[in-house]
């Protein structure tokens, strides 16, 4: 039965609404239903506000699922957002939200010390440093070939999908979607490359997760992946500081990953 016929049933049998499934009431909701996405609310509303607090977010628990949950409203308003395993992605904007307060945090520094206010931070003059030219390479070596001949030729050579569509056999348009794909991973194997450096004690759950928490900070792990890191970095504090370190990093890295990959000196 579709979601219209049951509406109609539901209204014809006075059913209400917090009896509906997920997939029902997200669809209601993306056709305009307050009243379906207020119920989703009340169903998840309880164990979002443990996810928060869980994660740390104690005192603003109540702000990081307020925001997570318009965060979502907003999406499926614009027709985009989760078709199915609502809870699943309540939980993870839930973490992500989590994260990036964190980070934001981190970086509040109260002092009433003027000169410390008004004083520049240096940044080595625009240049990278001797890891980052090391993990930008290693990053750029590990990709498939096909992978770093576009990259080369594109992003270093300065050329043109038109230009490069006779040399690899395929359309412009099948060229400008490769690069896509080879930028993406170049990003994912850079911020890889800041898990390998950690040398720590890990217990084997940890070896099992950290190779792939750069795929969830990318998103391009499997929804079953995904949950599993994400349950093992929920209690395990050193894993969740490198997850938290992607994210800040990776907001960081678009210009950096997706420049010169290895013209670097």
């Amino acid at each position: 039965m579709n979601v219209n016929a049951m509406c109609e049933a539901a209204t014809h049998a006075d059913m209400p609404l917090s009896e509906l499934d997920d997939n029902d009431l997200v669809l209601l909701t993306r056709q305009g239903s307050e009243e379906a996405y207020a119920a989703l609310y009340t169903r998840y509303v309880y164990a979002a506000r443990r996810l928060a607090r869980h994660l740390g977010q104690r005192e603003e628990s109540e702000d990081v699922v307020a925001d997570s949950f318009a965060q979502i409203l907003d999406l499926l308003q614009r027709g985009k957002g989760p078709d199915r395993a609502f809870r699943s992605y309540l939980f993870t904007t839930i973490r992500h939200e989590s994260g990036r307060r964190a980070k934001a945090n981190k970086r509040v520094m109260p002092t009433d010390d003027q000169s410390q206010i008004d004083s520049a931070v240096p940044f080595a003059a625009g240049q990278l440093d001797d890891f980052e030219k090391t993990a930008i390479r290693a990053a750029y070596e590990s990709l498939p070939e096909r992978w770093r001949m576009v990259l080369w030729h594109l992003d270093v050579e300065g050329r043109k999908p038109q230009e490069l569509a006779p040399l690899l056999g395929l359309k412009p348009n099948s060229v400008s979607a490769l690069v896509y794909r080879a930028r993406s991973g170049l990003r994912e194997a850079y911020l890889s490359q800041h898990v390998r450096v950690d040398n720590g004690s890990q217990d084997s759950q940890c070896a099992g997760a950290r190779p792939k928490i750069a795929g969830l900070v990318r998103r391009t792990l499997a929804m079953r992946d995904q949950e599993k890191v994400h349950r093992h970095i929920d209690g395990c504090a050193a894993c969740m500081n490198i997850y938290l370190d992607l994210k800040d990093i990776n907001r960081e890295v678009g210009s950096v990953a997706a420049g010169n990959p290895v013209a670097v000196p």
